[in-house]
């Protein structure tokens, strides 16, 4: 019976070419060895969801430590992972569609309608989508010393922010959407709408017709800063941050299924999730990361941690790539091959936070036919200016050795291969 065992083994793989896949568990990034010797502020997490700052003031005063002092770092695994990983990031190319993102557009203090005009021309994708980090309530103050009375980490624009704000499409839910309530909420998707500005993540996703493409953004967030308050509206609230317990996926599953049955040819996900001020994505991202895109996204754009952290490209339904260390590899039971992206967090689009790592953000784009062919990267710098803040290309700031040296950092943090 031996002589026949090799014909077996060639038979059996050629019947099934993911036979020699490994178990999930056996690879990274299920499996990794843990980082050790963190600062104590660097382990502590908000979107965890098991801590209350009103409450454990340790930590509380840990989490502003880690505000200004980051987590740079992450598992070995990781960082030999994405050695390997940036070099096969697809550059730039006119193939598709070209969809322009850029991560959280947050809190200014003043310039609302002209903080960046000077990169409006930056994001010349056929689409360009955002997340809004506040609500534009007319009926609610917008100042800080007024905005306390709504809580430590409230906010409210204007609503000529979103005059100021070069975009297409916003993303409206995430931790901030409840700020100032369902009256706020309710009054920033009127200003969203009176500016044809399309929003998704409040009760609806979209589907948009480009070129006889139909693309789907579907967006989900982690949860609401304040936990305790009820909307009478949906929120399309996905825990991811729970790191121990296993997240139910089932709500994004669902909806990218009803797009696919509406028509979307080519599905986005946008998740609000990540750790803040972590420059790499736990492992336990990557892992959502890829069961959503097994799910039938083909980019997944994320934000949430203030800083930029580096993306993935995903082969799906290639058996010779086998994933693991290197390879983000997916299989899927409709077989058919594609790649998909993943943008773990795109820092931040115009900021008052104090440090420069999390005053650079990105401006992504990526050509989709219907699947990701090719991605883009500039970067953008929120510079104080006046009573606000005013965007600027990073590269036009570079005589200035603290962005010259995070643009080095940047080039070696997210690769160049696909820089623009």
């Amino acid at each position: 019976m031996h002589q026949w065992l090799p014909l077996i083994v060639i038979l059996s793989v050629a019947c099934n070419p993911y036979q020699r896949w490994p178990e999930d568990n056996e690879v990274f990034p299920w499996d990794y060895t843990p980082q050790s010797d963190l600062e104590d502020y660097e382990e502590v997490r908000w979107e965890t969801e098991d801590w209350d700052p009103f409450e454990d003031f340790e930590k509380a005063g840990l989490y502003l430590l880690k505000a200004n002092y980051h987590r740079p770092g992450a598992v070995e695994e990781e960082i030999y992972h994405y050695g390997v990983m940036r070099p096969k990031l697809p550059p730039l190319t006119s193939e598709g569609v070209k969809l322009s993102f850029v991560g959280d557009a947050m809190y200014l203090g003043g310039n609302w309608d002209s903080f960046a005009d000077d990169v409006a021309d930056m994001l010349d994708g056929d689409l360009r989508i955002g997340n809004l980090e506040t609500p534009t309530s007319p009926n609610h103050p917008t100042s800080l010393a007024e905005l306390r009375d709504y809580g430590p980490y409230s906010f409210n624009a204007p609503p000529e922010f979103l005059d100021g704000l070069p975009l297409d499409i916003l993303q409206v839910n995430n931790n901030h959407s409840l700020d100032m309530g369902d009256e706020g909420l309710e009054a920033t998707l009127d200003e969203i709408t009176s500016r044809n500005i399309i929003h998704t993540g409040v009760d609806q996703h979209v589907i948009v017709t480009v070129d006889s493409q139909n693309i789907a953004f579907l967006s989900f967030t982690w949860g609401l800063n304040e936990r305790e308050v009820e909307s009478e509206h949906e929120l399309f609230v996905v825990p991811f941050g729970h790191l121990d317990e296993d997240i139910d996926l089932s709500p994004i599953e669902n909806q990218i299924d009803a797009a696919r049955l509406a028509g979307a040819h080519t599905i986005v996900v946008m998740v609000h999730w990540g750790f803040e001020y972590e420059y790499y994505p736990d492992p336990h991202f990557m892992v959502l990361a890829r069961e959503i895109v097994a799910m039938g996204a083909d980019l997944i754009v994320g934000q949430g941690p203030h800083v930029l952290q580096p993306p993935e490209i995903c082969t799906v339904n290639f058996p010779n790539t086998l994933p693991g260390v290197g390879n983000c590899s997916v299989h899927t039971d409709d077989e058919e091959p594609r790649l998909a992206a993943i943008l773990y967090s795109l820092g931040n689009f115009g900021t008052t936070m104090p440090t420069l790592q999390a005053q650079v953000g990105l401006i992504a784009t990526l050509t989709v036919n219907p699947y990701v062919t090719s991605m883009g990267w500039e970067a953008v710098a929120s510079v104080a200016e006046g009573t606000g803040q005013r965007l600027y290309p990073l590269k036009d700031l570079l005589d200035d050795e603290d962005y010259a040296a995070e643009a080095a950092r940047l080039d070696q943090h997210l690769g160049t291969s696909w820089k623009r």
